[in-house]
């Protein structure tokens, strides 16, 4: 494996001549990112759905949260930056902090699952012949590892010569002895737990969702924005679809209860296998959090903020435990669903694909914040939590709307009714404007 020699990259723009990844790249790299042991997890909790509404909404909600997913990382492509710096332009570069601590926290955890999940499986693999200590060190510093090497060496060396078959000859083993063993029939006529369509689609769409404050970070080194977007569309899609439903049919959200499952299935073979794999999602969690990191400090050593969080996360791996995961994904939806409502909206509407480099490194206003983006986001993710169960307030016996169309949609137009109010008024103090 011949390392790529590339510079630490920061939260510049990416210059041309190391923009060379293609659409097949992106959707190597967003399949194998769409294959985890948390998508089985979270796609057991659909079960509790009617059969036909979880599939439904599986395939609308993969395809929706990834159309999402692509559009963020477009704006990435087109000027070759990462996430956090997509968001300056309509919440500021003071009001991106906000989101880039919500970010570095969240990718925290993510790590901190990926790292336990790898530890427990291998220490059940071998026997409990090491420490289960032991294996969150060993995994803990594979990760940060991969996260040093940077983006271009993982996509092109780790991911693409040797990860993603890893990734695609498990999946589709797992996937096929899971159809072979289930009932479809009595399936189809299970009447599930009452979960209501919309709460099964809230669910599927926060998969997604939760990579989008990450996709821009990968997609920058794009050749061309159009094959990125394709790329990570179809390939997120694909493995969403195929994990959430491997989920339904493993009918358990218990992480360490699927790694046995998987386990007794293969004999610890392809479980290890897929232990490998789960490295890919750790690597992209830690180093989203370095680049979040620059975001707020842009003079700190990226390296040094990998090897921080990525020990700060070995060690919570080793104390604490996987407990209402559910409830970790509708928190991230609640609070990233209406922020890219307004990131979207600002890059595709207001300003109509036409970020300078002026609107992404200096500040628009002596505040540097953005407050007409930060109140709809506001907005939106108190709309969010208000029609979530999380809410003190929500009535299960009120007609099902969810959480994250109408969040998205409120969080999109509040923003644009504000920006177009402003707009007016300049124009009627400058006609010229």
């Amino acid at each position: 494996m011949v390392l790529l020699r590339t510079p630490e990259w920061g939260i510049k723009p990416v210059p041309g001549k190391h923009k060379i990844l293609g659409g097949l790249d992106y959707f190597i790299l967003w399949s194998s990112l769409g294959v985890g042991l948390l998508v089985l997890s979270a796609g057991s909790f659909l079960s509790e759905a009617k059969f036909l509404d979880a599939i439904i909404a599986i395939i609308v909600g993969s395809v929706v949260g990834s159309i999402l997913l692509a559009l963020a990382g477009k704006i990435g492509s087109d000027h070759g930056v990462p996430s956090l710096i997509t968001m300056r332009p309509a919440f500021g570069i003071r009001g991106s902090y906000l989101p880039a601590i919500l970010n570095i926290l969240q990718l925290v955890g993510w790590t901190t699952f990926e790292i336990m999940i790898m530890a427990r499986a291998a220490d059940m693999l071998t026997g409990s012949v090491l420490p289960y200590y032991f294996w969150a060190a060993i995994f803990g510093t594979l990760v940060a590892l991969l996260g040093i090497s940077g983006p271009l060496n993982v996509i092109r060396q780790w991911i693409g010569k040797f990860a993603v078959w890893i990734a695609y000859g498990t999946s589709a083993i797992i996937i096929i002895n899971l159809l072979n063993s289930a009932d479809i029939p009595s399936l189809f006529l299970s009447s599930g737990e009452g979960l209501p369509f919309f709460s099964a689609l809230d669910l599927v769409i926060a998969m997604p969702v939760s990579w989008m404050p990450l996709v821009a970070d990968y997609n920058r080194f794009s050749k061309k924005s159009k094959s990125a977007l394709w790329g990570t569309f179809i390939g997120f899609t694909m493995t969403n679809i195929l994990f959430y439903f491997g989920g339904i049919l493993l009918g358990t959200s218990d992480v360490l209860a699927i790694v046995v499952a998987i386990q007794a299935m293969f004999f610890g073979f392809l479980m290890l296998l897929l232990i490998v794999d789960e490295a890919d999602n750790a690597f992209a969690d830690v180093y989203s959090a370095s680049v979040s990191t620059q975001n707020i400090l842009a003079k700190i050593n990226q390296k040094h903020v990998i090897i921080g969080l990525t020990t700060l996360s070995a060690i919570l791996a080793m104390v604490v435990s996987i407990e209402q995961y559910e409830i970790f994904l509708l928190l991230i939806g609640a609070i990233f669903i209406p922020l890219f409502g307004v990131v979207l909206t600002d890059y595709y509407i207001i300003k109509r694909q036409k970020y300078t480099e002026q609107m992404l490194y200096m500040s628009q206003n002596r505040l540097g914040i953005g407050l007409p983006a930060i109140f709809a986001w506001t907005l939106g993710a108190v709309l969010n939590y208000m029609l979530s169960p999380l809410s003190p307030i929500y009535m299960p016996q009120l007609p099902a709307i969810g959480a994250t169309i109408p969040s998205l949609a409120a969080a999109s137009l509040v923003y644009l009714a504000i920006t177009k109010i402003q707009q007016w008024q300049r124009r009627e103090i400058n006609p010229k404007i």
